[in-house]
C-alpha cells in the first residue's frame, strides 16, 4: 500500500479544470496496491484524466443520484490506470477543486 499516493494525485489533479458545466466534481479512488509515480508524471495524469472525462456523456439523470456516474478507465490511459482504482461522476458542485481525491469507503 502507498499512503503517499494520495497527496501525489491531489496535488496532480488540483489545477485540472471543468470540462463540462454537467459535470460539478469529479471523485478519484487512488489504486493503493501501485507504486507511486514518479514526480514527472503529473502532467501525463492531468492530461489522462482531462481527456477522458471530456469524452464522456452521462446521463444527467445518474449524474444526479447520490452514487453519481462511474466511468471505466480505458487502456489508452495507461498511467492513469495504473494508479487509479474509480472515477465517478457527479452532478452537484462541492467547495474545493473539481477533482477529488478520496479512499475508498471502507479505508476511514
Amino acid at each position: 500500500m502507498n499512503p503517499d499516493l494520495e497527496d501525489f494525485l491531489e496535488d496532480a489533479f488540483a489545477s485540472v479544470k471543468p470540462t463540462s458545466p454537467a459535470i460539478g466534481r469529479v471523485v478519484v479512488e487512488p489504486e493503493y496496491e501501485n507504486q507511486l509515480p514518479r514526480p514527472g508524471d503529473a502532467n501525463q495524469l492531468r492530461d489522462e484524466l482531462a481527456r477522458l472525462i471530456k469524452e464522456q456523456s452521462p446521463d444527467p439523470a445518474g449524474l444526479s443520484s447520490h452514487e453519481g456516474v462511474e466511468i471505466s478507465i480505458p487502456d489508452a490511459y495507461p498511467l492513469l490506470s495504473k494508479v487509479v482504482r474509480r472515477i465517478i461522476l457527479h452532478a452537484d458542485k462541492a467547495e474545493g477543486p473539481w477533482v477529488e481525491v478520496e479512499p475508498p469507503g471502507n479505508w476511514i
